[in-house]
């Protein structure tokens, strides 16, 4: 009986405990609960009195140390950063005269071939020396020799043997002295510049005016084409400035035989891609190169 009373005892000793901690965590619970419905019951009261603008933004104002004379746009680095482009004269081509002093070379070489251009640092010159034939631009040093590829003229190269000016003569031309030319004054020498440079300008915009300044005409011999005759149109100056003389006779352009009555068709309908125009000339029996540049 006493072991029954003594547990009963602890029990209800127990139960009250529990009783007191929920007690407790009711008040803490109802403590947190009005806590929360004050705020909420603040924000509701005080709401409408709450302006909604929006207070703009100002940056702050900061003072400058540096003088009014470092203040100004330093214009120079803009000027100096060439936004567009780099300004560069054209340089004309100044053609050098013809070399009248330079007796026949003793080379043992052959001029098979000559392509004359309207700019005369372009121009070109076939030689064989020692059955080996190879092109030689200006300057160039003839394979097999100490000279140079100096000049390129219609029916001869100059080259500078060591210094000296020599002639080396188309294959099957005997030597003769040039023929002296006139020497035109500066201010002539420019003018035709100038022209030469418009005509230019035109046959870039339309390649087909060409053949307004060099005109050509079929040439048959018993009903069959052997070419075309050259002459001067509108304006001699690309005519003369290339190294055409009326009369010349046309056999071939870049390659196309001439002879052949579909050539010039052909020509016609991929003019507008060339960039360049290469004849070869018939002239007192002797072929010619003349290069024309587009």
């Amino acid at each position: 009986m006493k072991h029954q009373s003594a547990s009963a005892l602890l029990k209800l000793g127990e139960s009250i405990q529990d009783i007191k901690i929920q007690k407790r965590l009711s008040s803490v619970v109802m403590v947190v609960l009005l806590a929360i419905s004050a705020w909420i019951l603040g924000q509701l009261i005080w709401q409408p009195f709450v302006s909604d603008s929006i207070t703009p933004w100002k940056p702050t104002a900061t003072h400058s140390r540096t003088s009014s004379s470092n203040a100004s746009v330093d214009l120079r680095e803009l000027q100096n950063g060439q936004l567009f482009g780099q300004y560069q004269e054209q340089r004309v081509v100044v053609e050098k005269p013809k070399v009248q002093d330079a007796p026949k070379s003793q080379l043992n070489v052959v001029l098979v071939g000559v392509v004359t251009s309207t700019n005369p640092n372009k121009s070109l010159a076939v030689i064989a020396n020692r059955g080996k034939q190879a092109t030689y631009g200006i300057g160039e040093v003839i394979e097999g020799t100490r000279a140079k590829l100096y000049q390129v003229q219609q029916d001869r190269v100059i080259v500078d043997n060591s210094g000296r000016n020599e002639t080396v003569m188309l294959e099957g031309l005997k030597y003769t002295k040039p023929e002296p030319r006139q020497v035109a004054s500066a201010s002539e020498a420019r003018g035709t510049e100038d022209k030469l440079e418009q005509i230019r300008d035109e046959i870039r915009k339309d390649t087909k005016q060409v053949f307004q300044y060099v005109r050509m005409s079929q040439v048959k011999t018993d009903n069959d084409i052997v070419g075309y005759r050259l002459s001067p149109g509108k304006d001699p100056v690309l005519f003369e400035a290339v190294g055409l003389k009326p009369g010349d006779i046309a056999t071939q352009i870049n390659g196309l035989d001439l002879k052949d009555s579909a050539a010039m068709g052909e020509i016609f309908k991929s003019l507008s891609e060339l960039t360049e125009l290469t004849l070869t000339v018939e002239r007192d029996g002797q072929p010619y190169e003349i290069y024309i540049e587009l």
